[in-house]
């Protein structure tokens, strides 16, 4: 695991040449100091440099993660292209944040991939996040619950801090691609919401009101 950063391998069914043409197809040229979107990532970059095709190095321009370095790597595969990418660089403030951040990475690549694949950028890493209203945090069994606001969907639901969140919205939690999953579908709306959540040693439930 890569202590500063995220990283993954995939494959695509395409030759290394069209892949390469397909990462770079929105630049208007591929060498040091030129600036363009890069798919997947859905965010402009600038070349820092270049070994077609097989090699590309960007720092990421926009916001959130500007300054972050990122390598796309391509390799000849038996059935296309293997795809090595890493995003690193973050800085201090990396390793609190990364359990939360590794849910967006996972949409970063997958986008990536499927754009690299069918030339189509699916911005599954874009869609809005919905908001709980509290910190969550993986712990044993299931997801603690700490600093609820007022006026939130935890405060509604009268969860507190230090509750164990097992269900949300009908639907089990037991990560935090659970519990982002299920707000995405939930939204930023005012919906009645059930959720369970075990407190000092007992199981307990209840609708929020809509």
């Amino acid at each position: 695991m890569n202590p500063d950063g995220f990283e993954a391998t995939f494959r695509v069914q395409i030759e290394r040449v069209a892949a390469w043409e397909r990462l770079t197809a929105d630049a208007a040229a591929v060498e040091p100091g030129a600036q363009f979107p890069l798919a997947g990532f859905a965010a402009n970059v600038t070349i820092v440099d270049a070994e077609p095709p097989g090699r590309l190095r960007v720092t990421k321009d926009d916001e959130p993660c500007a300054g972050t370095d990122i390598v796309v790597t391509l390799e000849d595969d038996a059935t296309g292209t293997r795809i090595h990418v890493v995003q690193s660089r973050f800085g201090d403030w990396f390793a609190a944040a990364r359990d939360m951040m590794a849910i967006g990475w996972r949409f970063i690549v997958a986008d990536l991939q499927t754009y690299l694949a069918t030339g189509a950028d699916a911005h599954r890493h874009l869609r809005p996040w919905g908001d709980l209203g509290a910190e969550v945090a993986v712990v044993d069994g299931g997801i603690r619950v700490t600093r609820v606001r007022e006026g939130t969907l935890a405060a509604r639901l009268g969860l507190t801090d230090d509750d164990l969140l097992v269900t949300l919205g009908g639907a089990p939690v037991a990560s935090l691609d659970d519990v982002v999953t299920i707000l995405r579908v939930l939204g930023d709306g005012d919906h009645a919401v059930a959720a369970e959540w075990i407190r000092s040693g007992s199981l307990q439930s209840a609708p929020a009101p809509g």
